[in-house]
């Protein structure tokens, strides 16, 4: 066996086995389509991102890889040259081309597509872990990476994976669709600050046994991983997607910083609905966000008043606690709201609000981020502490930068 970076003088033999594989490649079906994977074949082989592996005069084993994009774009093995680790040559050689300080990704067959045994295992073997799903090609995939050593994502997705896996089979009759969204798919999670926000939608009601079990769930991981730190964090809400769409009472099951327990009736505020909307990723069953509906830029605007109004009457002192640097950076996700019409992460929030000099006591604000990148290392802070306990004067301080906001928009976004 050999293995070499392909050149154009390869190109009939790559085609020829991609041609007799296509029924395991979406997207590969017509002539037309094998024409257009021809010539990306070509570019990737001028970038020196085309490995291809001989035995003799015939090819065993072809893959794509991608610096820029920092993923493994295609991987194929000829049937005849299968379980003789021709693969996993591919694999190491394209592994060395790609940044292993940044995530690596690839997209391959989910769980419950027979194609997806082979691959799933084989990327799982070289630490891949199960990601969000897709659609690729017009085809169900899975998206995988291969995260950096010590990435506290990784660690994180672990817990993900096992709590989806959880759910799933307490509700395997109700067919659920389980979101995350929040702060975990705005690249803006901090241990010791963040929560993982999930939610689920069934086809049909969940039955009071259901209901018990998702109840105890998270502790139920904890009692089992006791030096996990991420099942605590886990939040939002269960219940059928009727119930869902139409705001009326059914039985779902709520887990918040309060608690958890069984209610009537769930739902998402505004924002929560459109980062569901616009940049929530599924992580197990069907694709239903067409069902939903996104909430206008006036029900936006609604929310940043309710919200505006919320910090007036309620935050007239400050705790000294490290959550008490939220407000501030809150109010600045909530300026940026008004003026674009979108929702951002707090932190790009803050440094939004800083670039823009939108508050002028720029300290502040710097607390609040410094805080809010390292929130355990500033937990136990005493000088953080008394800084989060005389927050209270700043935070109304920029509320008036809200009000100001508020009145100059009144329902219409600043271009």
């Amino acid at each position: 066996m050999i293995l070499s970076y392909g050149t154009p003088g390869d190109i009939d033999a790559w085609m020829g086995l991609a041609a007799d594989l296509r029924s395991n490649f979406p997207g590969l079906e017509t002539e037309t389509a094998l024409e257009e994977y021809r010539d990306t074949v070509l570019r990737f082989m001028e970038k020196r991102q085309a490995i291809i592996v001989k035995e003799m005069k015939e090819t065993a084993g072809i893959m794509l890889f991608s610096r820029g994009r920092n993923m493994i774009c295609c991987l194929a093995v000829a049937p005849k040259y299968r379980r003789q680790g021709i693969a996993s040559l591919m694999m190491e050689e394209a592994l060395t081309q790609l940044d292993r300080t940044k995530e690596i990704s690839v997209f391959t067959f989910r769980k419950e597509d027979e194609k997806g045994i082979a691959p799933r295992a084989f990327y799982e073997k070289f630490g891949f872990i199960a990601d969000a799903l897709t659609i690729e090609m017009n085809y169900p995939h899975q998206k995988y990476v291969l995260h950096p050593e010590g990435s506290e994502r990784r660690e994180r997705q672990r817990a993900i994976n096992r709590m989806v896996d959880e759910i799933r089979c307490i509700l395997s009759d109700a067919a659920p669709s389980v979101y995350l969204y929040g702060s975990s798919v705005l690249d803006d999670f901090r241990l010791g600050w963040s929560d993982i926000d999930i939610l689920v939608l069934t086809e049909k009601e969940i039955s009071e046994a259901q209901a018990k079990k998702l109840v105890s769930l998270r502790q139920s991981l904890m009692e089992i991983e006791p030096c996990n730190p991420y099942y605590r964090s886990f939040e939002g809400g269960m219940l059928s997607l009727a119930a869902f769409l139409s705001g009326q009472e059914s039985r779902a099951v709520y887990w918040g910083t309060s608690g958890e327990r069984i209610i009537n009736r769930y739902s998402l505020d505004c924002f929560a609905m459109k980062q569901l909307q616009e940049c929530g990723v599924l992580l197990y069953g069907k694709e239903i966000r067409s069902r939903l509906n996104c909430p206008p830029f006036d029900a936006l605007y609604a929310g940043v008043k309710y919200h505006y109004e919320t910090i007036r009457k309620y935050v007239q002192k400050t705790g000294r606690g490290i959550y008490s640097f939220g407000w501030m950076l809150d109010i600045a996700r909530c300026i940026y709201t008004l003026r674009t019409g979108e929702i951002i992460s707090k932190t790009k929030a803050g440094e939004w609000a800083l670039e823009n000099q939108l508050y002028p006591r720029p300290e502040a604000l710097e607390s609040a981020l410094k805080v809010r990148k390292n929130p355990l290392q500033f937990r136990q802070d005493p000088d953080m502490g008394d800084k989060a306990e005389a927050m209270a004067e700043e935070i109304q301080r920029f509320a008036d930068v809200l009000e100001r906001e508020l009145t100059e928009n009144k329902g219409e976004m600043r271009i």
